[in-house]
């Protein structure tokens, strides 16, 4: 504890904001590593299971399972069971809606550690023009008094300013990297498998309709794109 406080007093006033800064990082990433515990759940095994439910006609046991896991997949899935009777355009606007719920919610706080990305070397950087602006004025007033103590002070707390400043910048890019790459793999994830149950909806559909079709003898039904129940046509 003695070595940590001396570091600090070392590195000058400029060590404080500095310190501040870390402790807001620190906070910022344990809390986006609960959130994305909680709202970045992928849900994995989810789709599949939940297409072969869809498959088999059982979208009642395909809900139950969707709505028994959390995150921004299972979220999406039973959106698109629940207004699988709506057309596709429709299903699709409710699914970005909910997926961009979550999205959000995973993004949240993110700007901070960017911003600390860029501002640790910086104010890094004024400590370290602080601290060498001391050791010249100490060279200058060595003429007189001959002690090189603060030259040494001066040089001392700059090397200090830097580091923790780098040091603030690395973890807080590590972070904010680390952070935003699992945001883009449960978009990419979410909108992936919300578009596939809405094909195998509408494959069902199709393949119904053709099947009626066939057992009447009637025309065989023109594809409608614009539904998942698609309706025959005049």
């Amino acid at each position: 504890m003695d070595k940590i406080l001396h570091f600090i007093h070392a590195g000058g006033f400029i060590m404080v904001p500095l310190l501040l800064l870390s402790i807001a990082a620190l906070a910022v990433i344990g809390e986006r590593i609960a959130a994305f515990s909680q709202f970045g759940d992928t849900a994995p095994g989810l789709l599949d299971k939940t297409m072969s439910l869809c498959r088999a006609g059982k979208d009642t046991e395909a809900l139950q399972a969707c709505e028994g896991r959390r995150g921004p997949v299972a979220a999406c899935l039973s959106v698109v069971l629940r207004h699988a009777h709506q057309p596709v355009r429709e299903v699709e606007r409710v699914v970005e809606e909910t997926g961009q719920d979550h999205f959000i919610r995973l993004e949240r706080f993110l700007p901070v550690l960017d911003t600390a990305t860029t501002i640790a070397p910086l104010m890094g950087l004024l400590g370290t023009i602080l601290g060498m602006i001391g050791a010249f004025n100490a060279i200058a007033a060595q003429q007189h008094s001959g002690s090189s103590d603060a030259v040494l002070g001066g040089v001392s707390e700059a090397l200090y300013a830097t580091a923790t400043g780098l040091i603030i910048a690395v973890v807080c890019f590590v972070a904010y990297n680390y952070f935003a790459a699992r945001l883009r793999t449960v978009t990419a994830e979410t909108e992936q498998a919300a578009t596939k149950l809405i094909n195998v909806l509408v494959e069902r559909r199709h393949q119904s309709h053709a099947e009626h079709a066939n057992l009447n003898g009637d025309a065989p039904m023109k594809e409608d794109t614009h539904g998942i129940q698609a309706t025959p046509r005049a």
